[in-house]
């Protein structure tokens, strides 16, 4: 299957209601309207109480689809810091050593 149907399958095997979910590169190697499917997915997850939480390399995907970024960088780890209080210049200096 290829990526987008694999995601896909993925989640609606996902049973209801689910608490938490933990998922590394959700949108990695997708099309633009399958990430934006997959994201549509997880948000109706998220209104129905299941709390994400997500690793990405894709910045833009943080900062769009969090509601707390916590960063680990050299063996340490950042603070929670709330993505209404987050600019991609902060982010970028937290990932690069300068923690909060």
């Amino acid at each position: 299957m290829s990526g987008g149907n694999q995601q896909r399958t993925q989640l609606a095997l996902l049973p209801v209601p689910l608490n938490l979910l933990l998922m590394e590169h959700p949108t990695r190697g997708l099309d633009i309207e399958s990430s934006i499917w997959v994201w549509q997915q997880l948000i109706a997850r998220c209104q129905t109480g299941t709390a994400i939480l997500f690793a990405s390399s894709d910045l833009d995907e943080i900062m769009q689809y969090s509601d707390r970024v916590i960063v680990f960088s050299s063996g340490n780890v950042s603070e929670a810091i709330d993505t209404a209080q987050l600019t991609v210049d902060r982010l970028g200096q937290t990932i690069g050593g300068k923690l909060n």
